[in-house]
């Protein structure tokens, strides 16, 4: 089978760029013979390697990249490890109690294996347990925000307040009129976090980077073509989410999408000092189509929005154009006191969604498991997702793997042109709904 989509990334990734050069990349050539192959190293990628290099020190493993790890996906996201994300699409946020609480455990868990890794590693990633704060700038804002609380009423859970002059004394702006924090969100730089934790494998796991997959054959070892050489596995882990249906797998079941975000350069002492606030945070939107802003360590301001549909999963130059002109307007509607600041990156990360908003996860054929579609909550997900996929190939058995086994799978989508159609107008009318919170 040929692959005939591959990631294309730039090097507009704020979150990569402003990081130390980084060496050289393990380009795959020649014949490579390995026990286990993982393709994909994000989140789920890096924890599925990994977590077979400990469990199985004599097998051999493989993890490849199309790109280099950090500037892919997994290093271009917010860099919120969230504990209890809102459902979108359900009554207060959240479905039902029990399935909610299964959630929590499973993205707990992810951030308890990131928190081993980074410790134990040593990896220099900002790693700040400083929770969430759902930010409100309109009234619609307000009651999305107190919906949601009455979710977290439900399930007994931690929260506070901020009110207008506590969200100015923090951000430093009087924008938001409102806050919810939650307690339990990991904050990170994310590409530090994925390109230390690629750095810091286990002796008998091999990191492959810019070495693009380009066609696959099944059979009692699988092999992987490449452009210098091939790899040949007993076990193939897919972990490469919007991509994965290229190898033949949910191929009318993902919906591909791409966000955006901007970095701004580095504020200026005086910059600093007009802003005010704490010399960190971090802001989710109240409502999901708003904008995610942070304001990083080294005295740079984030900001996040625009969903866009991504047919062939990569990012137009032309969408890059017209997404930073709305970045700005958002970064002015903020930050009136900061006109001369500019946004210094703009770059967009691809992102797969399901219909019904489940995910892939178990044995995809004999000999090809599979982990991907966390539906935009990554980071501690796809984390757990990696470590329990690769105890399920090794046969070990758990409470948190009983409950991604029994997970539901995507729904079908509609053919094209029908499913680009609906999925642009459903974007634009939430965009519209959002208003200033945009």
């Amino acid at each position: 089978m040929k692959i005939e989509v591959l990631p294309k990334s730039d090097n507009r990734n704020g979150w990569l760029e402003t990081l130390p050069q980084q060496p050289a990349a393990n380009r795959a050539a020649g014949t490579i013979c390995v026990d286990y192959a993982v393709v994909g190293g994000g989140y789920t990628g890096l924890a599925a390697a990994r977590r077979l290099g400990e469990l199985d020190p004599q097998a051999r493993v493989a993890l490849i990249d199309a790109e280099r790890i950090g500037n892919n996906a997994a290093g271009r996201c917010s860099g919120f490890a969230i504990d209890q994300a809102h459902n979108i699409r359900a009554r207060n946020f959240a479905g039902s109690l029990d399935a909610e609480r299964r959630q929590i455990a499973l993205n707990r868990a992810g951030q308890d294996y990131l928190r081993d890794i980074v410790t134990e590693q040593e990896i220099d990633c900002d790693w700040r347990e400083e929770g969430k704060i759902h930010g409100a700038a309109t009234e619609r804002g307000r009651a999305l925000a107190k919906a949601y609380s009455s979710n977290l009423d439900l399930l007994g859970a931690d929260y506070r307040w901020i009110d207008a002059a506590g969200m100015k004394a923090i951000t430093g702006t009087d924008f938001y009129v409102q806050g919810l924090h939650t307690p339990g969100t990991i904050q990170v730089q994310p590409a530090a976090l994925v390109t230390g934790m690629a750095r810091s494998m286990p002796e008998n796991v091999t990191v492959y980077e810019d070495s693009p997959v380009t066609g696959i054959a099944h059979g009692p070892r699988h092999r992987l073509e490449l452009a210098d050489g091939t790899i040949s596995c007993a076990t193939l882990a897919l972990a490469n989410n919007g991509f994965a249906p290229q190898f033949g797998y949910y191929r009318k079941s993902l919906i591909p999408v791409a966000t955006w975000a901007s970095l701004s350069r580095r504020l200026e002492p005086d910059e600093v000092e007009t802003l005010g606030g704490r010399a960190a945070w971090g802001i989710i939107p109240a409502d999901p189509f708003g904008s995610t802003v942070r304001r990083t360590v080294d005295n740079r301001i984030l900001v996040r929005n625009i969903y866009s549909y991504a047919r062939r999963l990569n990012c137009e130059e032309a969408m890059r154009r017209r997404v930073r002109k709305a970045h700005r307007r958002s970064f002015a509607n903020r930050f009136a006191m900061l006109p001369g600041v500019d946004l210094e990156y703009t770059w967009g990360g691809a992102l797969a969604l399901s219909r019904n908003a489940e995910p892939v996860f178990g044995e995809l054929a004999e000999g090809v498991y599979g982990s991907f579609c966390h539906n935009g909550v990554g980071v501690a997900r796809g984390t757990i997702c990696g470590k329990l996929l690769a105890e399920m190939i090794l046969g070990r058995e758990s409470e948190l793997l009983s409950y991604m086994l029994a997970a539901g799978r995507p729904d079908r989508l509609p053919p094209e042109p029908l499913l680009g159609w609906g999925v642009r107008s459903n974007f634009a009318i939430r965009r519209h709904r959002a208003g200033l919170e945009l």
